[in-house]
């Protein structure tokens, strides 16, 4: 494990610049069980200039007590605690507030991920300047962190024009929102919205500005904390108090209500002309009740 001012890197005899800031914001609650393992496999990643930031939202386990330890024996570690459960969004927009690095990426407290995962990104991304994510190939792992057989496929949009691109993100899973993210493009975005498809909806600005990226040698292990959800337990856990949604009577009882508008506002308020920003607008419009029809019909 590193120790205090350590920083192991493969690249720090190659490379004659400094390298970029790279920032891990790491929101958590109630993490005990798989953390030590999870910031463990942060600490081992072999790019040599990182900080990782733990946003702890009143955990009421021994979270604090895991995390307080392993910051104390890595400065590159800072951890912050909210004294009140503050909502899972408030959260995540916490640890973007307290980065500062060049490029950015949010970690559960529960994953792993191929030590060579955040080298690989930013090679990409520094390759790829019209690149505003990369990500690794996505796994399944257990409790045990055996692979689980279950499918994660994503495409890289490199040669897509952005209505390709926003179709893409529309139609495929949302695992690149825990990628590598260009910090200046993250910021342009609307980070993370207290609503329901929160992460599709920051997933179409991103993609709106610019490629999202494979990098094919590296590897994430998702883990399956929860199990398979119903359509119902996920409306259940949208609604509730730990997940931030608007305290309103409609957002409550309607967790999927403000969606729509949200993915139009993200078309509305990008760069693009205002031509492709009619033809994602006339597609989207009948794409999205087959979208949620689909989702529905794999989740029951």
């Amino acid at each position: 494990m590193p120790t205090k001012n350590s920083q192991t890197s493969v690249h720090d005899t190659m490379e004659k610049e400094p390298l970029p800031l790279v920032s891990i914001g790491v929101p958590v609650y109630n993490e005990e069980r798989f953390l030590t393992e999870s910031l463990e496999s942060l600490q081992a990643q072999d790019y040599g200039n990182l900080e990782i930031i733990i946003a702890d939202n009143a955990s009421t386990d021994n979270t604090p007590q895991i995390c307080r330890r392993i910051a104390a024996a890595d400065d590159r570690i800072t951890y912050h605690r909210f004294e009140e459960n503050c909502g899972i969004t408030e959260n995540f927009r916490r640890t973007l507030r307290l980065s500062s690095g060049s490029y950015f990426m949010w970690a559960a407290g529960h994953d792993i991920w191929s030590s060579n995962l955040i080298s690989e990104c930013v090679s990409l991304l520094s390759s790829e300047p019209q690149a505003v994510i990369a990500f690794g190939s996505s796994q399944w792992i257990d409790d045990h962190g055996n692979p689980i057989l279950r499918s994660s496929g994503w495409t890289d949009t490199r040669g897509m024009d952005c209505v390709g691109r926003f179709h893409s993100v529309l139609w495929g899973n949302m695992h690149p929102v825990l990628g590598l993210i260009r910090a200046e493009a993250l910021r342009r975005a609307r980070t993370v919205i207290a609503t329901a498809g929160s992460d599709l909806i920051l997933l179409c600005e991103l993609v709106l500005q610019g490629h999202f990226v494979h990098a094919t040698k590296a590897s994430w292990y998702r883990r399956d904390h929860r199990g398979k959800e119903t359509h119902e337990q996920r409306m259940e856990r949208y609604q509730s108090r730990e997940f931030g949604l608007s305290r309103s009577l409609r957002s409550k009882s309607f967790p999927l209500f403000h969606l729509p508008f949200e993915l139009f506002k993200a078309v509305l308020r990008s760069r693009i002309t205002w031509f492709e920003k009619m033809c994602i607008l006339f597609t989207l419009m009948p794409a999205l009740p087959v979208r949620y029809l689909t989702v529905r019909k794999q989740q029951d």
